[in-house]
């Protein structure tokens, strides 16, 4: 059974990955995604806390992960994660921030500077809240 979770969470290694939430009719909603590793069957991404992703995720917890390109085009041949998901704020969003700064570099400090003056201009919030992933076995 850990063969599987680890060979889940190899998903989290990918550059972009497909994350999936479902509304509350059943129909999923899919975001391309950054994703970071994040414990031994988990993984992680940042997402402003007024995002629909949050708001499906806190009616259901449940969510798929497939790898992708940067436009969300599934990599044919990829399996499909199944995961559960849930949504952090706060002091519990450092360990998510620390994961994505340590995997993206200077191109997750670069994104987190444009969306903080992106915010200020148009009023929106800023990635305020994370998700951390843990794959089902």
């Amino acid at each position: 059974m850990s063969g599987c979770i680890e060979m889940n969470a190899e998903i989290a290694h990918n550059r972009y990955v497909l994350f999936s939430t479902f509304r509350k009719t059943g129909v999923a909603v899919k975001t391309a995604v950054w994703i970071a590793p994040f414990g031994d069957n988990q993984a992680c991404f940042t997402v402003g806390g007024d995002s629909g992703k949050v708001k499906r995720l806190r009616n259901n917890p449940n969510a798929t992960l497939q790898q992708c390109d940067v436009r969300g085009r599934v990599i044919a041949g990829t399996p499909v994660i199944e995961a559960t998901a849930r949504v952090v704020t706060g002091a519990e969003c450092e360990p998510v921030y620390k994961a994505m700064r340590n995997k993206y570099k200077i191109q997750f400090r670069l994104l987190t500077w444009s969306s903080a003056i992106t915010s200020k201009i148009k009023r929106q919030s800023v990635a305020d809240a994370a998700i951390i992933v843990t794959f089902n076995a």
